[in-house]
């Protein structure tokens, strides 16, 4: 694989960040206004962002792919959540998304965070995040997405249990899940 570098997103990266995005999600019938690629520009001004874990991966200065930690909560524990991920199609499966994940996971333990969160498949559990269900953490009650909401414990042990909540910009304007 070319030369990888995994930095944090500065600030006009904003539109590349947005088309690696589209290309990684859109799918007919996405909404057009609250999908992953708006998200990532609407995310910059919620509170619960943060610059230093916004990263991205490039190749010789072409950014390829995207992932963001912003803050979140469980009951009263604050922590992370981790996604969107995106990697453009044409470079998946190489490894890229695994690199911005172990980078960002250590760079979030360095911080600090207890815990990341994300709602996903099994391709999490490979950096050793695990059903959330079992520690009792769900996003509400009887939430379709509850089997796949996981958790990471960093710094902590496993005492975190209750209601997730992601930052603002994770919901539409009903209060719905993105």
């Amino acid at each position: 694989m070319e030369n990888i570098t995994i930095r944090q997103a500065a600030d006009n990266d904003i539109e590349e960040i947005k088309d690696v995005v589209k290309e990684a999600f859109n799918r007919l019938g996405k909404n057009e206004y609250f999908n992953e690629w708006e998200f990532v520009h609407k995310v910059r001004s919620d509170p619960g962002f943060i610059p230093e874990l916004c990263l991205v991966a490039a190749i010789d200065e072409e950014i390829v792919g995207y992932l963001l930690f912003s803050k979140a909560v469980i009951d009263k524990n604050k922590g992370l959540s981790l996604g969107p991920l995106a990697v453009k199609p044409s470079y998946q499966h190489k490894g890229i998304g695994k690199r911005l994940i172990d980078y960002g996971l250590k760079k979030a333990e360095e911080d600090g965070f207890e815990w990341v969160a994300l709602t996903g498949g099994d391709y999490y559990t490979q950096f050793g995040f695990e059903s959330a269900l079992k520690y009792g953490i769900v996003l509400s009650h009887n939430h379709p997405e509850n089997p796949y909401l996981k958790i990471k414990f960093l710094n902590i042990k496993r005492e975190v249990s209750g209601k997730m909540k992601f930052c603002e910009s994770f919901y539409d304007e009903n209060g719905e899940l993105l």
